[in-house]
């Protein structure tokens, strides 16, 4: 029911080859603050409709000098690199809000194929003809100099939607309006922390290191479409694409998410962590349900079918500790299996666990809005 309420708002944006352009172009930089980390912010420049953000990560610490070897983060880059990043429309309408490490599962989830996350799948025997060089660095400190993290995502904007076995993508963003700012905020990280930590890209060990802030920033590629010539041709922007994350406390080996009545929800992404802030393998998980009304409850699973699940869609594993609902996956990314959830009553998502007593759950929303004055 809610497909065809849906259905009859969605003019479509593919049709006549003339109506747009697709165009990437280079951002600004978002440049390191200072040695220890802090914030950095860029407006994107007002100009087309906004399809997605192409990103790179990139770090570098020099090592003056050294005793004893730091340990790398289990965040991996991107989750031990960047401490929270925000995209707003006008500071108050958040399209992305995660942390480094919620960043990292809603890459992964997003590229179904991990193209911008796996190492290149190339022929070596082949002569002449090399593989590209990866975007992928985190290295390992072993002496004096300097040693690099680097690591690519995206954000996508825009989501491709069948309906009536056409497309139309919905959650693009007018930037050219002179009375909307989008902007992208990052809170960064340490590079190295002397005391053991997650959340820097080198932590213990004995030496003298200083982030080379000239060779550490966040490179920002825009993806959009230029504005039709005609109003009539516009796609329809009521739509707003949201990746939403919070965390709920794990107690007693249980949690209890109440999913916001907020718009369409396409998938939930759940990751456990345990009370030291690691990632706990999806085994753990004795049961994980999605609940609505009187304890109607269609899912209920156990950690490792998730697993297969997750490596029948995406064709590898998940990180660990990660189980998705994709009920945007379901429906052929159609409107079929999305949840309407302001209509259905008491929506939570419960967890149950074998022997994490404590740590939280971290839950990421991807879901459609509608945004009134578009």
């Amino acid at each position: 029911m809610y497909a065809l309420q849906l259905d009859r708002k969605v003019n479509f944006f593919w049709g006549d080859p003339g109506v747009s352009e697709l165009q990437q172009i280079q951002e600004m930089a978002i440049a390191y603050p200072s040695a220890t980390g802090g914030q950095g912010s860029r407006t994107l420049q007002r100009n087309g409709m906004l399809s997605r953000l192409r990103c790179l990560a990139q770090a570098r610490l020099n090592v003056s000098a050294y005793t004893g070897a730091p340990s790398k983060s289990v965040y991996g880059v991107l989750g031990s690199l960047i401490n929270r990043i925000r995209i707003d429309a006008n500071g108050s309408i958040s399209l992305i809000d995660l942390s480094g490490i919620g960043l990292n599962i809603y890459n992964d989830v997003q590229n179904q194929d991990g193209s911008t996350l796996a190492p290149v799948a190339y022929d070596t025997t082949l002569d002449n003809v090399a593989a590209a060089t990866s975007l992928k660095k985190y290295n390992a400190i072993g002496a004096t100099g300097d040693f690099d993290a680097q690591a690519p995502f995206e954000l996508q904007f825009s989501l491709p939607v069948n309906i009536k076995q056409q497309v139309a993508e919905l959650g693009l963003w007018l930037l050219q309006n002179q009375s909307i700012d989008v902007g992208v905020n990052v809170i960064f990280n340490p590079l190295y922390s002397s005391a053991a930590s997650r959340n820097a890209l080198w932590s213990g060990g004995t030496l003298t290191a200083t982030a080379t802030v000239a060779n550490t920033q966040l490179l920002i590629e825009r993806e959009l479409y230029t504005i039709p010539a005609r109003q009539e041709e516009y796609p329809d922007l009521r739509w707003a694409h949201q990746v939403i994350e919070s965390r709920r406390d794990i107690l007693g080996s249980a949690f209890r998410f109440e999913v916001p009545r907020a718009g369409v929800l396409l998938r939930a992404m759940i990751m456990i962590l345990d009370s030291n802030g690691d990632p706990v393998d999806v085994s753990d998980i004795s049961s994980l349900k999605w609940v609505y009304g009187a304890n109607e409850t269609p899912i209920s699973r156990p950690g490792n079918f998730f697993t297969m699940e997750y490596v029948q869609d995406y064709g590898h594993y998940p990180p660990k500790g990660v189980a998705v609902l994709d009920f945007y996956k379901f429906g052929g990314k159609g409107l079929k299996f999305v949840k309407d959830t302001e209509s259905l009553a008491n929506l939570r998502i419960e967890g149950t666990l074998t022997s994490t007593t404590t740590g939280s759950a971290l839950v990421i929303l991807d879901r459609f809005v509608t945004v009134s004055g578009r």
